[in-house]
């Protein structure tokens, strides 16, 4: 039986982005790929100042974005904006770990 790092190291990202579980299809950029589209959990939340109850609700919003590392369309850094399903967000952070890029994404004043 394979271990966790070997499954990992052996392209076998599709245990998390799974279609049939948590994953759906985005566009990012125009280009169609399988990903993780979720809000913050209330953790989260509460580890950054900035996202508070006001900000979420009067003044935008923060998403997370799950990706295997290789479908990424383009390469992304902080600060740049990118187009997730016909609305722009900012890029507030990233950050790829085994093969799976996770984007934190805003929609704030654009």
């Amino acid at each position: 039986m394979s271990t966790f790092k070997e499954l990992a190291e052996g392209d076998d990202l599709d245990i998390f982005i799974n279609a049939e579980e948590f994953s759906s299809a985005h566009e990012i950029n125009g280009i169609m790929v399988n990903a993780v589209f979720q809000g913050l959990t209330t953790k989260e939340l509460l580890l950054n100042p900035r996202n508070t109850p006001e900000f979420d609700s009067m003044h935008g919003h923060t998403v997370i974005l799950h990706i295997k590392t290789k479908d990424m369309p383009v390469q992304v850094v902080h600060g740049n904006v990118i187009q997730v399903d016909g609305e722009m967000y900012r890029v507030a952070d990233v950050v790829e770990d085994m093969g799976i890029t996770t984007l934190t994404l805003e929609v704030d004043a654009l």
